[in-house]
């Protein structure tokens, strides 16, 4: 009975390690990613995973319209989305030729 308990609390403890280490984290960061694709809403920018940055000019069940130009709308899936883009204020951005 000895022989056999030594390696079976190894392997539970290298079990728990493991979901620890891999498992858990990946299905925290997937749940988080599914509740930010259902909070899209038209006016939010976002970045597909294709490198495209956009305005939601429309939501659907599983697309989007994106406005990425003036006059240019693109429908994506929005599995294809990666994060929301926090609207920047302008106010950290450099002018051109300001050499700072």
């Amino acid at each position: 009975m000895q022989q056999i308990l030594g390696p079976l609390i190894f392997f539970a403890v290298a079990l728990g390690i493991y979901y620890a280490l891999f498992i858990f984290p990946q299905q925290k960061q997937s749940r988080e990613r599914r509740e930010v694709i259902a909070a899209i809403q038209p006016g939010d920018e976002i970045v597909t995973y294709g490198g495209i940055f956009g305005v939601v000019k429309e939501v659907e069940e599983n697309w989007v319209i994106l406005t990425i130009a003036d006059g240019v709308d693109i429908k994506a899936a929005k599995e294809a989305i990666v994060m929301r883009r926090e609207p920047d204020s302008g106010e950290d951005k450099k002018e051109a030729g300001d050499g700072k």
